[in-house]
Formats: C-alpha cells, structure tokens, sequence
C-alpha cells in the first residue's frame, strides 16, 4: 500500500474503556498499520480479547500491531475485581469510582510508554480516547504529538463547539426550549437542552470537575481524529478546523478496514452469528428490518413492550437485538418468548437476539431493507457503509444531534418523534426501569412504514443511502480523501 523503506512513525493508541468507543479506535489502530506504521495499542487484560480480535480481523498491517494489556486498577478504585470498561460498571453511583480508575490507569500507560525505549518503538504520537485527559501529558513527556477521539461525527463535535462557546442552551428557560444551533448553513437546526451530550446537561453521574477535563485537554490537543468521510458531512470536518484552529482528519468509515483485506465480523464459530445468517439467507431482497440500539442501550421494560407490539405486527421479517433481556420482568420475558423466535427458525417473522449480534455482517446482508438504531455513530456509519437507510431513535449523549444530520441533512432516515432521552448509567434521573413509554406502537409502526415504504420517499432514501455506500467505499481506497488523511496523519508524526 504504502512505501516501507522510510522509517514510519510509532503510534501510541489508547482506547477510552468502553466498547463503544474502543471499537472504532482499535480500527484507526489498524488503519494506521495498513499505512506501514507500527502501533501500541494499550488496554486491559479484561478487554485484551476484544482489541485482539479487532486486530486479527483487520488482517493487512495487523504484524505492525502490539497489542499491551496493563493491569486496570479496578479495586485500587472501590470497584468490582473485573471491572475494567464502563458497560462493566454495575450502578451509577460507582461510574465516579470508574473514573477515578482511569486516572490512575493513566499512570500505568505513562510508565509504560516512558519504557518504549528501543529504536523504532519510541512513541512519535499518541491518539487517545476521549475522556483519557492525561493522555496529553504523557504526550508531552515524550515529546509527541497528542490527537483525540471522541467517537462522535465532526457534526456533532462542531455543536459542541458552538454550545461551548456560544453557550445558547445555558439562557433556555427549561430543559425542553428550543434555541438554535447555526453551525452548517443552510440547514437550521434547533435543540433542546435534554437532548444534548451529557457534559451539557445540568445533572449527570459523571462529575463537573471531569468535564472541565475534558475541555481543556480537548483545547490542548493539536488534532482530532474522526470517524467519517468528508464527502459525508457537508463541510463538517473543515469548519470543526476552522473553527478549533486544529487538524481535524476524518478517516473512516473504519469498520471497513476488515471488509477490505476480505475479513467480515461474521465470528464464524459463534452460534448466534450463525443463527443470524441462515435466518437472513431465507428471506427476500431489501425485505428484512433490523433492530438494534447499541452495545449499551436498554429500554424501560413499558417502552420496549409498546416497541414489541409494534416489530410482531409489521408486515416485514424483524430481526431484532435486545440488551439485557436477563433483567427484563417476568411478563415481559413472557411475551417475548411467546411472540418471538429465538431458535433461528428459518419463516420466522421475528428473529430476537439477546445479546450480540454480527452487526456489520447483518446490515452488509443482502434482505436488510432497513434499520431502526440508536443514532449511535458507529452504528450510523455502519449503515453508512452498507447502504442501508435507518430509522432514528437516540437515547441520549450526542445522538439526537445525530438524528438531525441523519434526516436533515442526509435525508437517509426517518425520525420515529423521540422526545425524551433514555436513562442510562451516565445520566441522571435513573428510575429503575418504571419509566413510562415516550412513544407508543401506532407512532412506531408510523415511522416503520415510511422507512421500509417502496414508493417515491422511500426510493429517494434508499438511492441516497446507495450513493453515501459507494462514496464511503472510495474514501478508504488508494487516493480517496480518508486514506489521504491517513497519509497525512502518517506526516504529521513523522
């Protein structure tokens, strides 16, 4: 791919621990090894498996990679023994404890890297997870360059920039009153402050004095790292830059970087990806709507029953992943187990997973006509890259931002009308799953019936997601803008 006979720089590559973020990070990981550059990529014993997985499916590049897994101080922090990722942590009172951990892991990494001593393997830069703030210092001690991840899309770290800023949602006279966000002309865009990221939000488990952290090591880094394209976003990347005076280097969509060295995360041996791919393989063309809200989102039990009602009785195949089934209530687990399939039984209407599902795999599948998600943006880049329109149901975090980019501006979704974020281990108000449901079956199966429809809106959508699939593909490829950013990533360490 690339000219090996120079001396490539070193990246240090250290993942926030939480497997919505570290997935994506690991890919850049890989990519940068495509480039001809050796990588470090620091972890945790408990999530070693996972980057090592990620790195043995990469495939061209993955010799370059040394996987360091260092011991997480879990218990130093008052956490379980094991604890070692955020979806780990058991209750929201302990997420501070969790962030305490990470600080000191953060010794840990610096020690580590101050022994990276040998040639070729001195760090030349390190590109660090969002909330790993002392990622900086350790940089600077070695006298490298220091990028950032943060796992949103540069549309949404440039809302970010602008509420930083301009600060609109701080005069909003309740948590539900719209003000603008004119970040990309010519779309407008209006939020409500209980749909913003977390460090917005007037309570969150995460405390005050973190998110000042954050800002300032997000003002001290000298570029950020995004997981997109350029042709995707209108401009995003470029005002980001323009407007944070860093490098900003949009290199995805990085779940490809498998698919390209001919890899797909099928996990062949897995039961449950099997299970997926026989029941797929029995239905039509574009027929198939898949559900799934991400590695951490969980619905109140009333709202997932009022989706339930609403996936058993659409005229399409579901095929349908639920988290956390295991803590469901009787009744609920009842009637999943009375109107679902979990057997893989191959004329099935509703295919439910508990659990994991092959996700890349299942949206590359050729009877996926849609997708209901998150709006988390890993899973939105994914549907990006297999061409398949989505719609929008976000939780909380960054994504109703997303939502708006999704339907506003790429015209590739249709919103099911969330008008609540879903509680979740981060922020507040947690109320033990008796919340009740903020959109009910008549209003799902509304937005169902527009996203899978075959008639002149739904034709548009899927054109665009079409052409947004092929553009996704060129952009990795040899001369494309990511690969380009990849090279300039490359250059700036060097």
């Amino acid at each position: 791919m690339v000219d090996t006979q120079c001396p490539k720089p070193h990246f240090v590559v250290i993942p926030w621990p939480a497997t919505s973020h570290m997935i994506p990070i690991v890919d850049i990981g890989c990519l940068l090894a495509a480039h001809g550059a050796p990588v470090t990529i620091i972890t945790t014993p408990k999530s070693s498996q996972l980057v090592r997985g990620r790195v043995d499916r990469a495939g061209q590049g993955s010799a370059r990679i040394t996987v360091a897994a260092l011991p997480f101080p879990a218990a130093e922090a008052g956490l379980p023994d094991g604890c070692e990722r955020l979806d780990h942590v058991p209750s929201v009172d302990l997420v501070p404890n969790f962030f305490d951990a990470t600080t000191l892991f953060g010794e840990a990494v610096a020690q580590h890297c101050r022994l990276l001593t040998a040639p070729g393997r001195r760090p030349s830069c390190v590109v660090a997870g969002i909330c790993n703030t002392w990622a900086h210092g350790v940089a600077s001690e070695l006298g490298a360059p220091c990028f950032i991840f943060h796992g949103f899309c540069a549309f949404a770290l440039l809302c970010c920039e602008y509420l930083n800023t301009h600060k609109p949602h701080e005069a909003a006279a309740s948590l539900d009153e719209l003000f603008d966000v004119p970040v990309l002309p010519p779309f407008g865009f209006k939020f409500a402050r209980r749909h913003l990221p977390l460090q917005f939000l007037p309570s969150c488990s995460i405390p005050e004095d973190r998110f000042r952290e954050l800002r300032e090591f997000e003002m001290a880094v000298d570029g950020i790292v995004v997981n997109s394209f350029e042709e995707l976003e209108h401009g995003s990347a470029a005002r980001l830059a323009s407007t944070t005076g860093k490098a900003v280097l949009a290199v995805g969509p990085v779940s490809l970087c498998g698919a390209q060295q001919g890899h797909l995360d099928l996990r062949a041996d897995s039961d449950d990806a099997r299970r997926c791919m026989a029941w797929l393989d029995a239905k039509k063309s574009k027929s198939v709507l898949y559900v799934s809200f991400g590695s951490t989102g969980r619905m109140p039990p009333a709202q997932l029953m009022q989706l339930g009602l609403a996936l058993v009785s659409c005229p399409w195949p579901v095929i349908w992943v639920i988290k956390g089934a295991d803590s469901l209530p009787d009744d609920v687990n009842e009637w999943l187990q009375n109107n679902t399939d979990a057997e893989g039984i191959l004329d099935s209407q509703c295919l439910a997973v508990r659990g994991w599902a092959p996700q890349v795999a299942i949206l590359e599948h050729p009877a996926v006509g849609g997708f209901l998600t998150h709006c988390g943006w890993g899973s939105t880049l994914e549907s990006v890259a297999a061409g398949v329109p989505v719609a929008t149901w976000p939780f909380y975090a960054e994504q109703f931002l997303n939502e708006k980019l999704i339907v506003d501006v790429l015209g590739i979704g249709v919103s099911v009308g969330v008008t609540k974020p879903t509680d979740s281990m981060l922020n507040s108000g947690n109320d033990g799953g008796k919340a009740k449901a903020d959109v009910g079956m008549e209003k799902v199966k509304q937005a169902l019936d527009k996203l899978m429809d075959g008639g002149v809106d739904g034709e548009a959508r899927r054109a665009k997601a079409e052409e947004l699939k092929a553009k996704a593909k060129a952009a990795l490829e040899h001369g494309g803008s990511s690969y380009l950013n990849l090279e300039k990533l490359v250059q700036f360490a060097g």
